[in-house]
């Protein structure tokens, strides 16, 4: 059965008890595009949220945090701060320069640029090699690869093969990081999927050619148990970029799920006959939830043994693209916790 209420209204309670604390540490990562752009209001936040926002971190002893010190966490398995939050940047627009830049230093705040590097000193309404080099002076900036030509992982070329196409973006990452290395003079160790769209196999060139972690647009937080190739971040663009929106996302807690079904990426039947996932430490959340984009909140069953939670999927879906949610409350501090993932179809 479906419906659209809220989350927060499923009536299904874990109610077994379980001595596991929860996570207490955890990072919100931001992602932001264009900066003061009001023609593009889907992907550009106004300089006057985005500094609102900049001055809340400031005034409320944020943790914000680089995003190499990030990964370095996640990958040491040391704990993760309260109040941490890291800020990302993708494609490498113009007014990243004119507008997000001096605002990030007058604040004192590091952060990442994912660079799409085709269009680097060649569009006009991105920034040119001189600006990227002159922002790299900055020694709390620090840059990620973000593709040669942006191109999709959830679409390929019409007649082209699976095979044939993940070697054309294998070709893509290795052209994408000649041009990094010769804009900026280093290798790139840091990944942001083109339109926050990923897939097992590019995963796997990732991990090849030597990247450490990647990151993608599923709105949640990261905690230490997240995959480090899957790092979720929250995009604070157009309606999302409002001070109410930013500060649910600050106190939205990362859900720890496991043996999630159907796997991220490719979809192998569809419709898939359900959507599962083991929550850990599920005795202290309550009202947990699964969201399909395409369908909206779904009612699960719940185990209340081991945690999982389950939702009986009869419809064909339909979009290219699905996101897959996961969500509870935890008991412990009231507030709400999330997992999504991307499957893909055929």
């Amino acid at each position: 059965m479906r419906f659209t209420i809220p989350v927060v209204l499923i009536l299904l309670l874990f109610i077994s008890p379980c001595s596991a604390a929860a996570e207490t540490g955890y990072a919100t990562v931001f992602v932001y595009h264009k900066f003061n752009e009001p023609k593009s209001p889907s992907t550009s936040i106004a300089t006057e949220e985005f500094e609102a926002q900049l001055s809340y971190l400031r005034d409320n002893h944020y943790n914000v945090i680089s995003l190499p010190d990030l990964v370095a966490l996640i990958r040491d398995k040391t704990d993760i701060p309260p109040k941490t939050v890291v800020i990302t940047i993708d494609d490498g627009y113009k007014s990243v320069y004119t507008h997000a830049f001096p605002m990030l230093k007058k604040y004192g705040f590091p952060f990442t640029i994912f660079l799409y590097m085709e269009a680097i000193d060649r569009y006009p309404d991105f920034m040119s090699s001189e600006a990227v080099r002159d922002i790299m002076k900055y020694k709390k900036a620090t840059f990620g690869n973000h593709s040669y030509s942006h191109q999709r992982l959830a679409r390929w070329p019409e007649g082209m093969s699976r095979k044939e196409y993940l070697k054309l973006l294998e070709a893509d990452l290795l052209r994408s990081q000649e041009r990094f290395k010769k804009i900026l003079g280093i290798r790139p160790e840091f990944y942001a999927f083109p339109y926050g769209e990923y897939n097992q196999e590019f995963v796997k060139l990732l991990k090849k050619h030597g990247y450490t972690a990647s990151f993608t647009q599923d709105p949640a937080s990261t905690g230490g148990f997240s995959d480090i190739y899957l790092l979720p971040r929250y995009a604070s663009v157009g309606s999302w970029a409002k001070m109410d929106k930013f500060s649910e996302f600050l106190l939205t807690e990362p859900l720890n799920v496991d043996n999630i079904y159907p796997p991220y990426g490719l979809l192998k039947e569809n419709p898939p006959d359900r959507i599962e996932g083991r929550i850990i430490n599920h005795g202290i959340y309550k009202n947990p939830g699964i969201y399909v984009s395409e369908f909206g909140w779904i009612r699960p069953e719940v185990d209340k043994e081991n945690g999982t939670v389950t939702a009986k999927i009869t419809e064909k879906l339909n979009r290219k693209v699905n996101r897959i949610g996961f969500t509870a409350i935890n008991r412990e501090t009231g507030r709400e916790s999330t997992y999504f993932y991307m499957i893909i179809l055929k």
